[in-house]
């Protein structure tokens, strides 16, 4: 049985009422109670529509839809880093590893040249501390789309957060361990790790503006139905 548009639009404000914030969300929920309700309804057309809606959400189990948002901010989370690993290990193959390459080669070259050995390490570090700070004001303003949640986009900022536990840990390693790193060869090591932690953030950046990108794409596509 196929549902009307007004009893779809019914379903949307059931599961936008029952406490779903996130738009992306709200569409799977609202397409798996159209298809459940449709199925109610067939095998009894004589049960009211609303009657149908909630039978088709009793599936759901007691808590209703909280399970499901915990199962699908992890699967979003899992995914969003798999994504970003893949993207970070094409660095490592061809054509980009000759960027890698070439990234680390510049940075070594100029650190055997520069006679402040310290100030151009903490530099690499005040790099992953600005990129903190945008990536921040960037995850903020992908935040939402048309003032709309998405679920998709909720955990951008965790990567904020893990970008600038690098740039702490990278800083206080050489707060620490200053001597040892520019006197002997641990900072051919300091700079190796750090080319890796700036590969991830870009890999984290360009993965985040496809999500935000296919997400405003859903979300128009949406609307206009």
């Amino acid at each position: 049985m196929k549902l009307t548009k007004e009893q779809i639009q019914y379903i949307d404000t059931y599961v936008e009422k029952s406490g779903i914030e996130w738009f992306d969300l709200k569409i799977e929920l609202v397409d798996h109670l159209a298809n459940a309700t449709a199925q109610i309804l067939e095998d009894n057309p004589k049960l009211p529509f609303e009657d149908a809606v909630t039978k088709a959400k009793i599936a759901f189990g007691t808590k209703g839809f909280k399970p499901l948002i915990t199962n699908r901010t992890k699967q979003i989370e899992k995914s969003f880093y798999k994504r970003v690993f893949k993207y970070l290990l094409s660095f490592f193959s061809l054509p980009k590893i000759i960027i890698t390459v070439a990234l680390m080669y510049v940075l070594v070259s100029l650190y055997k040249v520069l006679e402040n050995k310290e100030n151009f390490l903490f530099s690499l570090v005040g790099v992953l501390f600005v990129f903190t700070i945008l990536s921040f004001w960037w995850s903020y303003r992908r935040k939402t789309i048309d003032n709309k949640k998405h679920l998709s986009l909720s955990y951008m900022q965790s990567v904020s957060q893990f970008v600038n536990l690098l740039a702490q840990l990278f800083s206080l390693s050489l707060t620490l361990f200053k001597s040892s790193l520019i006197e002997g060869q641990g900072a051919l090591w300091f700079i190796v790790l750090w080319v890796i932690s700036f590969l991830f953030c870009i890999a984290s950046e360009v993965v985040s503006r496809k999500i935000y990108k296919d997400q405003k794409s859903l979300y128009y596509q949406y609307k206009i139905l």
